[in-house]
């Protein structure tokens, strides 16, 4: 069993079925809050933290604080937030499944290795594959695109400098145009990837697209994009190139789950003993 954790309604209809697929028991909150408040809880207490393994959506509302006390104590989590790709925004439904995909992982926030997929998983991402293309890796281009993080992930990681101290860093090692993104810029970001040398994230899904459209990737080491990226922004005029970029994205993919997935249990039969 596991216990699942309510904050607002659109979330709550992912974490719900869930936690029904366990046989686990919800917490509903008082009310539904906003991002910057805490969700109360009025049927769990903290000194129950370690009866069942949780269950939460993203790092906003609370569920944050009980993922920091779960790693505080070793204890059992599972993360759910957007897609690796095939995501939308706003919680729609992906054009392609007419459906909202997520990720869950356990005791984690992504999957930032390669992960050792069965039959059963290959069958399931085969959905998939029409959809998408692994482009060549492109080994010239002019700016570097730096992608910094939300406001909420810097403040919850504390790096609230990381774009300043990303572009100071950068500086020291070429002299390429350094392009930012914020999130709220209107700027396409496949607009910017034109002509980029290397993409630099902290966490971001944009890595992955990146990487899929063929330009290389620098990422924090907790990175989704991890294995197929370079770390160390002194090597930025030395990008990475793998050859295993297939293997990695459908290591990502089977760790994706369609809504009638999570409903039906696939994702809690497939997580729980990992």
């Amino acid at each position: 069993m596991i216990q699942g954790f309510c904050t607002k309604l659109v979330t709550d209809e992912i974490i719900q079925p869930f936690v029904e697929s366990a046989h686990g028991v919800m917490h509903a909150c008082q009310e539904e809050v906003d991002e910057l408040s805490i969700a109360n809880w009025p049927s769990f207490k903290l000194s129950d933290l370690n009866k069942m393994p949780i269950a939460v959506f993203g790092i906003l509302r609370g569920t944050g604080d009980l993922i920091k006390h779960c790693e505080a104590v070793n204890h059992t989590y599972y993360h759910i937030d957007h897609a690796y790709s095939f995501r939308s925004q706003n919680h729609h439904a992906n054009a392609v499944f007419n459906q909202r995909i997520y990720r869950i992982t356990k005791n984690g926030l992504m999957l930032n290795h390669i992960e050792q997929l069965d039959q059963d998983d290959y069958k399931r991402i085969e959905k998939y594959h029409p959809f998408y293309e692994i482009k060549p890796w492109r080994r010239a281009g002019k700016h570097i695109l730096v992608l910094p993080p939300s406001h909420h992930v810097k403040a919850w990681y504390g790096i609230p400098q990381w774009e300043e101290q990303v572009v100071s860093r950068l500086k020291q090692f070429t002299d390429r145009e350094i392009i930012l993104k914020h999130k709220e810029d209107a700027r396409s970001f496949q607009d910017l990837l034109q002509n980029a040398w290397a993409v630099v994230t902290c966490q971001s899904a944009a890595a992955v697209d990146a990487v899929l459209e063929g330009v290389p990737s620098f990422c924090d080491p907790m990175s989704m994009a991890q294995a197929v990226s370079k770390t160390d922004l002194a090597q930025i005029e030395n990008p990475f190139y793998p050859d295993n970029r297939r293997e990695w994205f459908s290591s990502l993919l089977a760790n994706q789950y369609l809504m009638s997935e999570i409903r039906e249990g696939v994702a809690w039969r497939r997580l729980k003993n990992k």
